[in-house]
């Protein structure tokens, strides 16, 4: 394990780049996490929403290969660990039998173990921060705890991504609806007022979003009412 002073720096450094945009923040975390956590050598984030699960930040191919394999069977320690929000450890690939295939494919990729975090804040689940090792055993108890540091900053990272990308759709969408009552406005010599109320009548009507219904009626000049 690194020496004090090394890993403060480590910490340091980390901090830091939690101040650049994401993915670059997340791809920072993975980087040091690999280089600071002993026997750890490949690292990666993916992200859960909605039931769908992303890769966000992969260093190294064998995180990339496993990730691929995970998605298509829609299993895996790292897609577990995200789903039930249970670390789950892989002491030795090429003997573990909970799932076959991607064991042996973690073998022929030299990954002997594995180490999948689960990341959530405020109860909201996100994904999972996974370290690969070429040794058999290769994260104890203190290589899980130091692990533990990078999958809160990682969990961190992807909420404060998300919090940015939903006010930024927020925005969208209020400028959307505020350009599609612009031209009912106009269009129908109607109030600003009147025209939201067609919009949400319309959205209704239609079982649509309103920001659907704005949106084509901005980019159409089309009205579904």
């Amino acid at each position: 394990m690194a020496e004090p002073e090394e890993m403060l720096e480590l910490f340091s450094s980390t901090a830091r780049a939690l101040r650049v945009e994401a993915p670059d923040v997340l791809t920072a975390i993975v980087t040091q996490a690999a280089q600071t956590v002993p026997s750890a050598v490949w690292a990666g984030v993916i992200e859960l929403e909605r039931g769908r699960l992303t890769p966000k930040a992969t260093l190294g191919d064998p995180p990339r290969v496993l990730d691929r394999l995970q998605q298509e069977q829609n299993t895996g320690p790292c897609i577990d660990a995200a789903r039930d929000q249970q670390v789950v450890v892989v002491d030795d690939t090429a003997t573990d039998r909970r799932w076959p295939g991607i064991a042996a494919t973690a073998v022929a990729q030299g990954v002997c173990s594995m180490l999948c975090l689960p990341l959530w804040v405020d109860g909201h689940r996100l994904g999972t921060l996974s370290l690969y090792g070429e040794q058999s055993h290769a994260f104890a108890a203190a290589e899980r705890r130091l692990a533990a540091f990078y999958a809160t900053l990682a969990a961190l990272a992807l909420a404060d991504s998300r919090r940015v990308a939903q006010l930024t759709l927020a925005l969208e969408s209020r400028d959307l609806i505020g350009q599609a009552k612009g031209i009912l406005a106009e269009r129908l010599r109607i109030t600003p007022e009147a025209a939201f109320a067609l919009l949400k009548k319309t959205s209704q009507d239609t079982n649509q979003r309103l920001v659907a219904v704005a949106e084509k009626l901005v980019g159409t000049g089309e009205w579904p009412g």
